[in-house]
This record gives C-alpha cells, structure tokens and sequence, in this order.
C-alpha cells in the first residue's frame, strides 16, 4: 500500500470523527435558544383569579374603547357646534357686534328654535333675554335700530307661539319707538302697523284693528303694491267680520285689481272672501263660482302655506255650499279634500272641524241609501 493511500486513509477517519461532534453541539445550541424563547406554561389553581385577571384584561380593552369613542364624538360634536354657529353667523342671520358672545349665541339658539326645530315658546326667551343684554348690559338706547329689531323679532315669535297680547305690546313699542324716532323707512312702519291691525282683528278688538289698518294704509301711500294689497285685503276681512258687505266688497275688488300675477296665494284668498262675502248676502250661485275660482288660484301652488291653508277653507266652504244644494256627494268630495289641505300644513283645529263635516255627511248619505232601499 503506498504512503499516499495511507495518509488519505488517516484523514478521513479523523475528518469522520471531529464532524460527527460538531453537528450535534449545533443542534444542541440551536435547541436551547429555541427552548429559552418558548414562554413557560402557568397553572392556576383557584379559578376565581383566573376569572378577575380575564374580567380585569377585557375591562381595560372596553375601556380604551370607551374612551376613544368618546374622545372621537365629543370632537365632532364640537366642531358641529361650532360650524353650525360660523353657518348662522356669516351666513344666514348676522348678529350687530355691539351685543357680545353671550347675546349672540342666544339669538343663534333662538334662529334654530325659529327655523330648523320650531319652538317659538323658546325663541321668544332666548330673545327677550338678548333683548334684556342689550338694554341693562350693553346699555343700548331704547330707539336704537338694535333694540327695535330685537323687539320686532320678539313680537314675531309671541305671535307665533300664540301669546297674542305680548306680540301686541311689543309690535307697538316698536312702532311708536319708530314713530318718536321719525323712521325713514316708511314701508316697515307700515308693516308693523299692520301687525299690530292683524293682532287686533284675532282678539276680536275691530275698532283697534281697523284704526292700525287704515293708519298703515294711508301712510304706505303706494310705495309697496304688495303690503298695500295685503293691508287691502285684512281691512276688507274686517268688515266682512261686521257684515258690512258695502265696505267689503270694493276693498275686495281693489286687491284683486292690483295684486301683481305671480301673487297666486293672495288672489286665492281674495277670491274666497268674495265668495264668503256673496254668501253672507245670500248670492250662493256667485258665492259658489268665487270658492271654485279660489279653489283654483291655489292649485297653481300648492308649496306655499298660505295656498293650502286657502285651499282647505275654500273646499270645505264648497263643500258647504253644495250641500246646502242637495248634491250630497260632490259636497262630500269637497269636505274630504279639505281634510287633505289641513293635513298639509298640520293645522289641527281645522283638520278636526272638516273631519266633522265629512262624517255627518258619511251618516246623511247613509241614512239616504237605507231610505233607498
């Protein structure tokens, strides 16, 4: 055998011997780090402890939560606040600078009682506190141009939260404030006069309401067709009220004259209280042609209030008139389309009142068809 077998020999049996070693110390070193990172198992034996440390780690987790939700909703709702505060500011209804902080957020609350959620109890508070602000706080003058919007406003929100008396006192502080101060603005004075006129013919006190009326009237002297047309046609209710038909009736045909085209709703009612007129005299059949024509001017808009509200009164007084006639069933259409109109605006004494006309007339046309048989 040579030498050069032999040390080839001699070293693949050492090379078998060393490997061996180093690949198991390998494995062994890598098992141990291995068996250092697995997390020893805990046993418990009480498990009431085991049950708080559960409760304890979930309580904390909603916890967190709780908070982040009310952090993230407390955030929105302010910025909502806020917004919505900047959007009435600069956009919809200014407040005059020299009120402050506290006056204006009570007029912004009082503009979201008016407009968006309507509560006009909470209104007219919120602006007769600003009121009082600008008054005892800020020291205003009674005759400042602040102060009497302030006042006009409150009255506005009295006579929509149904406390006649104290829009009454209000519309006429207002108006005599504007009278001392010699107001240039002659059309407002006349509006507010007409208020005033409009608040006197609800209480049933005709001869105040007539005084205001006809003073609006005379002092408007054409500067607004519109308002005059309005004052017109309040003034003609008032003696139709009184049944003085004589007084009524050219008052009447005046506005109807000069009411401009697109002025649908007030011709409407015009019509019906030319209609209402002719039935106080006895004239059904005029009586029935105005109610149709009423009937028909408000047709032409049925998104305004003041067409709907006509609307209902004109079919129930349709509905009237034809059964005074004896056409029972057309009557009951008409009562039943009033019904409709008052659902409209949500005004629910009449609601109630054309109700009542429809079932009497239900039981009448019933009783008729047993007759019948």
């Amino acid at each position: 055998m040579s030498l050069t077998r032999i040390v080839s020999g001699v070293r693949s049996t050492l090379f078998r011997q060393t490997a061996k070693p180093c690949l198991n110390k390998r494995f062994i070193s890598i098992n141990k780090s291995f068996i250092k990172r697995e997390k020893e198992p805990s046993f418990s034996t009480n498990p009431y402890n085991e049950a708080m440390d559960r409760f304890k780690t979930q309580a904390k987790m909603v916890g967190k939560m709780t908070g982040y939700t009310a952090i993230s909703m407390t955030t929105a709702i302010a910025f909502v606040w806020q917004a919505s505060h900047w959007y009435i500011e600069y956009v919809m209804q200014p407040t005059p600078s020299e009120l402050g902080y506290q006056a204006r957020n009570l007029l912004h609350g009082a503009y979201i009682r008016e407009t968006i959620a309507p509560d006009f109890e909470i209104a007219s508070f919120y602006v007769r506190e600003a009121l009082r602000i600008a008054l005892e706080e800020k020291h205003l003058a009674e005759n400042s141009t602040t102060v009497i919007e302030l006042r006009l406003r409150l009255a506005h929100d009295e006579t929509h939260a149904g406390n006649l008396l104290d829009a009454i006192t209000e519309y006429t502080r207002a108006w005599k404030l504007m009278m001392d101060k010699k107001e240039e603005d002659t059309i407002l004075v006349a509006e507010t006069a007409k208020h005033i006129g409009d608040l006197y013919l609800r209480i049933g006190d005709y001869k105040h309401a007539e005084e205001f009326l006809a003073w609006s009237l005379h002092n408007l002297d054409n500067k607004d067709v519109l308002l005059q047309s309005k004052i017109t046609l309040t003034l003609a209710s008032l003696y139709a009220m009184q049944r003085n038909f004589k007084l009524a009736l050219p008052l009447l045909s005046q506005t109807l004259k000069n009411l401009p085209e697109d002025a649908v709703c007030l011709k409407a009612i015009a019509q019906n209280q030319l209609s209402e007129a002719m039935y106080g005299l006895g004239k059904l059949d005029e009586s029935m042609g105005w109610a149709q024509a009423a009937l028909e001017s408000c047709a032409q808009d049925v998104k305004e209030q003041d067409c709907l509200e006509c609307g209902g009164v004109a079919s129930n007084n349709l509905g009237r008139l034809l059964e005074l006639k004896g056409e029972f069933e057309k009557a009951l259409d008409h009562y039943n389309q009033a019904v409709t109109y008052s659902l409209s605006v949500h005004d629910s004494d009449s609601h109630d009142r054309y109700v009542l006309n429809a079932e009497r007339l239900k039981d009448i046309l019933a009783v008729k068809e047993l007759e019948g048989k």
